[in-house]
């Protein structure tokens, strides 16, 4: 006669791992993310038919690899992108500017570098001096679609199809500019990089006419605010580790991106 003691084990070790196997799902799917973003070389790139390449998609990657979360990459116009990380879970964003009206949106994870934004004309155009803000405002400035200096102009006063002339890239406004559609584009560092790298001729025809000295920014990789705080943790002590390697600085120094 068999030991009832006995008998009950095969029933406990099935039970036991189908427990093990449940759980251990329920936890790779916590370790899922999607990642939106734009093309703004040198951060991040999208070339057709090539992987996604930049400063930041590295580290991102790296990242994702170090701290064993499953994600891909996608490119979106950025009001897509926005609009995708603040309403969709475990989804993570960059590179997004940090900003008082931004701040309560999302989980802000690191930033990357820091930078200022000027108003650009055309050289040819000389008529087109300013010295403050304000005198911009009978001009036509070309912006990109809700972006952080969408959002200062209309704070500072500009209203869109008035002053301000919306375009879905950044590629579109540099078109507008060259082609006199606007007076003004707004541009940081990294769209005056792309641009010169696009077409050098396009790009010796322009200067900066104003830095808006208010307008810092900070692109950082950030995090919906419905996010897994288990992945976030991971995420903050891949960096930490990525940094005391010194892999991090390796990165920014590749892209010439250090200080």
């Amino acid at each position: 006669m068999m030991d009832k003691s006995k008998q009950g084990w095969p029933i406990a070790l099935i039970v036991a791992a189908a427990f093990a196997c449940f759980s251990n799902l329920s936890f790779s799917q916590q370790l899922k993310v999607q990642i939106v973003t734009e093309h703004l070389a040198p951060l991040q790139i999208n070339v057709p038919n090539q992987p996604p390449s930049g400063a930041m998609v590295e580290i991102v990657e790296r990242l994702l690899n170090d701290s064993e979360i499953e994600g891909e990459i996608k490119f979106y116009p950025w009001a897509r992108a926005y609009q995708i990380a603040q309403q969709q879970a475990n989804t993570l964003i960059f590179s997004i500017v940090r900003t008082p009206s931004r701040e309560g949106k999302f989980h802000w994870l690191f930033p990357l570098v820091n930078d200022s934004v000027h108003l650009v004309r055309l050289k040819s155009r000389p008529e087109l001096t300013i010295s403050t803000l304000e005198q911009a405002k009978q001009y036509r400035i070309g912006v990109h679609r809700s972006d952080i200096i969408h959002q200062y102009l209309q704070a500072k006063g500009f209203t869109d199809d008035h002053n301000i002339l919306l375009n879905s890239s950044y590629a579109s406004a540099w078109l507008a500019l060259l082609e006199r559609k606007v007076d003004y584009i707004t541009a940081n560092k990294f769209m005056w990089q792309a641009q010169q790298q696009i077409s050098d001729e396009a790009f010796q025809a322009v200067e900066s006419a104003l830095i808006l000295d208010d307008l810092q920014q900070g692109h950082y990789l950030a995090a919906s605010l419905n996010t897994s705080p288990i992945i976030i943790k991971k995420l903050q002590k891949a960096l930490e580790k990525l940094k005391q390697s010194g892999q991090y600085l390796a990165i920014l120094q590749k892209w010439q991106l250090a200080d």
